[in-house]
């Protein structure tokens, strides 16, 4: 049975998810079991436990690793206050370029690695279709301590295919030693922690803290793509540094909402490049962002920017994102070339900045402004708010509203001289919009987003593009999956048949 990966989004947000599978010629399979023994020799009949397979026992370039369904529990430990806490899994993994290692669930069936997964000697190792999260997530940090579910510290292109991470301190590190890291058709979501408000008897308010991803990078490029990111406890897509580096990211067609909607009343965003030293070689292409909150003003959905000082950054290019809600839309500092286009924006409050000191940057009032000889900002389409002034170009960290231009005067200064400002309806986007990204690691996997904006009770949705016609399939909502996948139920289940599919 083909799944089809699903996340809906109506006027005020739903979501949802998957299955998976990906495929490699491999030399051997090497059978892993909840109840597998050091001493089995790997086959299915006498099945090694994870943590011999994890120590490289046995394994050889090609191989695939079959991790039977069930639970993988890592082991405890307790912290110098006496809480307990989980000793993270270390695979010590070497495929090489022709040859990587496979690390997946068997077929049909799910693995999950209740703890954390800490990737600091792995080489050419590609983990696929793994659940990997602690069930014993505790955000507050007092009855339970979590590290980051997935922390990639080093190693050479290592993948993470198609998994469900949850319950960290962050979902995934993703940090410069690990070169060439890809992240692909992941789930990330219920990560982070929170700093407790003694007067919040029901701990959910003061600021989140963790990410989705954090991500720093210096050589070569990591890849982000067709991932799902919701419902943590600070930012979504997190690329970031004081003292590293940003260089080298695609941010390919992935959908994020609701940023730090754990934390209540909380408005974090779903797409940051943001540091001291300046970012370099970034696109952010194709990609999802939805914030329903405005709460905090000076969030915006997506930020490209720079903290305390304002350096040049270097190339970039945002293209075809969807970016809807919280009060900015895209905030942008100083680039030496950057090409903005084919972007849908639409907040609350301000479409697009470009300023020497960005939106909550903390750089404050800056003695120049950003030039815009190397901004090629055009062909973008913004959905009326109802505001005269939504679009700001200055050197302030905190704009006042005298200091916000409307469209022609924005146009005025070169910028989206072939883009439109459509109206809206109440301030607002009005129909319907949908998106199919499939999956290109397993066939008959896609995620789906769907904005039904007057509150349509269905929506057609072409999957066309992910299933064949016949093929039977499942959608399953996002927000349902709080843990394991296995606590989901589909929202809707049939086949394909030549024609829109007609989505609750």
């Amino acid at each position: 049975m083909s799944t089809v990966s699903r996340f809906w989004i109506n006027s005020l947000l739903m979501a949802v998810p998957f299955a998976l599978l990906a495929t490699a010629l491999s030399a051997a399979d090497i059978h892993v079991a909840p109840g597998g023994k050091s001493d089995g020799d790997g086959t299915r009949a006498k099945p090694y436990d994870l943590a011999t397979v994890f120590a490289g026992k046995g394994v050889q370039p090609g191989d695939t690793v079959l991790l039977k369904g069930g639970r993988y529990d890592g082991a405890m430990t307790n912290t110098d206050k006496g809480i307990p806490s989980r000793v993270p899994f270390e695979p010590k993994l070497k495929g090489s370029p022709d040859k990587p290692i496979i690390v997946t669930s068997a077929p049909g069936e799910w693995a999950h690695l209740n703890g954390t997964v800490q990737i600091t000697d792995c080489d050419y190792t590609h983990f696929v279709r793994l659940e990997i999260g602690d069930l014993d997530w505790d955000p507050m940090q007092e009855k339970h301590v979590n590290d980051t579910a997935v922390n990639a510290t080093k190693g050479q292109d290592v993948k993470l295919v198609n998994c469900n991470v949850f319950g960290g301190t962050m979902g995934i590190g993703a940090w410069s030693s690990a070169r060439g890291l890809e992240l692909y058709g992941n789930l990330i979501h219920d990560f982070g922690y929170l700093v407790r408000d003694p007067s919040d008897p029901a701990k959910r308010k003061g600021r989140g803290h963790g990410h989705a991803y954090y991500a720093q990078n210096e050589d070569g490029t990591k890849v982000f793509q067709n991932n799902i990111a919701y419902r943590g406890c600070g930012w979504n897509v997190h690329i970031y540094t004081q003292g590293g580096q940003i260089r080298g990211f695609d941010v390919i067609e992935n959908i994020c909402y609701i940023a730090g909607a754990f934390t209540e009343g909380q408005t974090m965003d779903n797409y940051l490049v943001y540091g001291k030293p300046p970012a370099d070689r970034i696109r952010l292409i194709g990609n999802v962002g939805y914030q329903p909150s405005d709460a905090e003003k000076w969030r915006p959905n997506a930020r490209l920017a720079n903290v305390y000082d304002t350096p040049v950054n270097g190339v970039a290019v945002v293209q075809d994102n969807y970016l809807m809600g919280a009060f900015w839309g895209l905030s942008l500092a100083k680039w030496r070339d950057i090409t903005v286009t084919g972007n849908r924006i639409w907040c609350t409050g301000v479409f697009m900045e470009i300023s020497s000191a960005g939106t909550g940057s903390g750089a404050g009032v800056q003695p120049d402004m950003p030039d815009l000889k190397g901004y090629h900002v055009d062909k973008n389409t913004y959905i009326d708010n109802g505001r005269t002034g939504a679009f700001y170009y200055g050197n302030k960290e905190s704009k006042k509203d005298d200091e916000l231009i409307g469209f022609a005067q924005w146009q005025a200064l070169g910028l989206d001289k072939g883009s439109t400002l459509q109206p809206g309806k109440n301030g607002r986007p009005a129909g319907a919009k949908t998106f199919v990204f499939p999956n290109r690691y397993e066939k008959g996997r896609a995620n789906v987003a769907i904005f039904a904006w007057d509150g349509q009770p269905s929506v057609d949705v072409d999957l066309s593009t992910a299933l064949a016609d016949g093929r039977r399939y499942k959608i399953y909502n996002c927000l349902d999956v709080n843990q394991t996948l296995a606590k989901a139920t589909p929202v809707l289940a049939g086949s394909l048949a030549g024609s829109p599919s007609r989505s609750p």
